[in-house]
């Protein structure tokens, strides 16, 4: 094939794809007229046909008309109750207004009984006011008398207090007093049964304490659970016994917060001295047999 028939080839392939376009087109925009105009159905391609649509338009148009002339008539119903209201109105508004005359007689009367009535309430008023004064001088003069009473009477109860309290505490100083005399009476007894010297020294003297050896040293040195704080003094003299054995006593050497130092005596050492042996400031001899 020549270089023309070529050409005559390719340029008869680019019109029929023109011809071809212009066919879809031509198509695509194709419309069916009868069906615009009569289609009763619509459908996705074709509304209401217009003949349809004008009818229903007329049935639309047919009803307006008839719910126009029913508006009407309701409106000449409305505006003739209306009428009948305002007639109505219009005699009330006349028997208002013959009240309104009447009331206002009445209140040109009431007028002028206010008037007179003003007249006795500023009398009345003026007389209440002097009233005033005079009650509030007279409360004020009983407010001072209440007073007055009042500082009294707190100071009588205040007295009466102090009086009571008293007399109170000159009974009780009077029962401790006697209490008092049958106690020294009573130690009195006590001393000079028990030959005690009062002059002596109480410092020589040890508080009762119970305690244990925690450990025995040379020298027949002792150390006891007893110290300072129980008491104890450098000088007292303790007790030492195992059990119901009475094992002598020693004399405190040395004290601590919470323990001492002391040296049995020879002369009434009856026996070893062991840890755990009781010490005692004081000692029953029913126990130690």
């Amino acid at each position: 094939m020549t270089l023309l028939g070529k050409i005559f080839t390719v340029l008869i392939l680019i019109m029929s794809i023109v011809f071809m376009s212009f066919s879809v087109v031509v198509f695509a925009t194709h419309k069916n007229w009868k069906m615009l105009v009569t289609n009763p159905t619509p459908t996705e391609t074709y509304g209401l046909g217009l003949v349809h649509q004008l009818k229903r338009e007329r049935e639309t148009n047919l009803n307006l008309r008839r719910e126009l002339e029913d508006l009407k008539t309701q409106n000449a119903i409305e505006k003739a109750a209306r009428r009948h209201a305002i007639g109505a109105l219009e005699t009330k508004l006349t028997s208002v207004q013959q009240s309104l005359t009447e009331k206002e007689g009445q209140l040109r009367t009431l007028q002028a009984t206010e008037s007179e009535s003003a007249a006795a309430l500023k009398i009345a008023v003026d007389t209440a006011e002097k009233l005033r004064v005079a009650v509030d001088g007279l409360r004020t003069e009983v407010r001072a008398t209440q007073e007055a009473r009042d500082a009294k009477f707190a100071e009588v109860v205040r007295l009466t207090d102090q009086l009571q309290g008293a007399m109170g505490t000159q009974r009780i100083l009077q029962e401790r007093a006697q209490q008092m005399v049958t106690q020294i009476s009573d130690m009195k007894r006590v001393i000079d049964a028990a030959g005690v010297d009062v002059n002596m020294d109480t410092n020589a003297v040890p508080p009762p304490l119970d305690g244990i050896v925690t450990a025995v040293g040379e020298s027949n040195l002792i150390e006891v659970s007893l110290g300072s704080d129980d008491g104890l003094r450098v000088g007292h003299r303790i007790e030492v016994f195992r059990d119901n054995s009475y094992l002598g006593h020693a004399i405190v050497l040395k004290t601590d917060p919470d323990r001492s130092v002391a040296q049995m005596d020879d002369k009434t050492q009856r026996g070893l001295i062991k840890v755990r042996d009781r010490v005692a400031t004081k000692i029953n001899r029913t126990r130690t047999g």
